[in-house]
């Protein structure tokens, strides 16, 4: 769901996407280490507000972290951040029904704003990119340790 008339498209255009395709593997590697510990859930990542400025490039730094919340803790963590009733009617039913082989879920949280994304058949599995983050563990260590 893309928020109209917002900080998030203040990046001359829609910096989402980009910000996604540059982190791809770690998002992925969250989803399925989560997966595989939790069951379904969301890869929610908190992102440095900066991202929003119209100075961000492909090749700054973008800091954040990301964590996993497990399908039956989600309505709680969303009610606690204020959640509207709408979103999170919406979003319950596709934590239950995506496909964790292929797709992932993802909440992207720059304050004060939030995007949830359906990344859905990944041409690179979420399995995939757990398996690229462990045999290059020394590229991403830096950003898996929070």
């Amino acid at each position: 769901m893309r928020l109209s008339d917002s900080v998030w498209q203040g990046n001359f255009g829609y910096w989402q996407n980009n910000f996604i395709h540059t982190n791809l593997l770690v998002i992925g590697y969250t989803a399925w280490q989560g997966f595989e510990s939790f069951g379904r859930g969301i890869v929610i990542c908190d992102v440095d507000t900066e991202v929003t400025h119209a100075t961000i490039t492909n090749l700054d730094t973008v800091l954040f972290t990301l964590q996993y919340m497990p399908s039956n803790l989600i309505e709680f963590y969303l009610r606690s951040q204020s959640t509207g009733s709408l979103v999170i009617s919406s979003i319950l039913p596709v934590v239950t029904t995506y496909n964790p082989h292929q797709d992932i879920v993802l909440m992207l949280k720059a304050h004060p704003q939030t995007e949830i994304n359906f990344l859905h058949q990944l041409k690179i599995t979420p399995l995939d990119c757990y398996e690229q983050v462990c045999k290059r563990w020394e590229e991403f260590q830096p950003s898996l340790i929070t």
